[in-house]
């Protein structure tokens, strides 16, 4: 096993070691908002299970970015109409902005 220099970032399918772990960091800040939001029990079921898959993903040993991606635009797109989860839907528009992942969870509005 080779280990990658301190000063240039390991890459793991298009996103290096730092984006996964700021991917995973702002999804666990999101799922504690989730936690707290008002709406139905199966929403908010059906976002962690998003949230797990994404940290399924993030654990892999080739992390597909496209899935990624596609998880987290859908947890923001589930969260957009929710007022009090306007701030978890900007953490996420900020992360894909930084690792590059496409942002589409706004389309359609």
């Amino acid at each position: 096993m080779r280990i990658a220099p301190p000063h240039r970032a390991l890459q793991c399918g298009g996103v290096n070691t730092q984006d996964l772990s700021e991917i995973h960091q702002t999804l666990s800040a999101v799922h504690d908002a989730v936690g707290t939001l008002t709406f139905p029990g199966c929403d908010r079921d059906d976002m962690f299970e998003l949230m797990d898959r994404v940290e399924s993903e993030l654990s892999a040993a080739h992390p597909n970015t496209q899935v990624i991606g596609t998880f987290l635009n859908s947890i923001a797109r589930s969260l957009r109409n929710q007022p009090e989860a306007r701030d978890a839907c900007l953490r996420l528009e900020g992360l894909m902005e930084r690792t590059g992942l496409p942002s589409t969870w706004q389309t359609g509005i």
